[in-house]
């Protein structure tokens, strides 16, 4: 089976196993990297789309403790993955090699 992308290209099969297998690497990361609390918010935040407003609900904490275990889960993984600020070299555009 193969999928068509946006722009009409056909990803292969194995497109969706490295997108399984990825996703299993951030997980993992994030398992690694973020304490309980902040693996929770981000897992409800970021993977599955739930307002902040709702997880604090759901959780029983204030609204700024979410939003400050979402902010920080985002800086310990940018570091966990060597993420910097810096555009990406026109060599490294991934995107455009693939999806253009």
């Amino acid at each position: 089976m193969s999928h068509q992308n946006r722009n009409g290209g056909v990803h292969e099969k194995n497109s969706v196993v490295t997108d399984m297998a990825l996703r299993r690497q951030l997980l993992s990361c994030m398992a690694e990297t973020l304490t309980s609390q902040q693996y929770q918010v981000f897992v409800l935040n970021f993977l599955e789309g739930m307002p902040q407003k709702d997880i604090a609900d759901e959780l029983g904490l204030s609204p700024s403790a979410v939003c400050r275990a979402v902010a920080a889960a985002k800086y310990r993984l940018r570091l966990a993955l060597g993420y910097t600020f810096e555009p990406p070299a026109p060599e490294d555009d991934f995107e455009a090699e693939y999806f253009d």
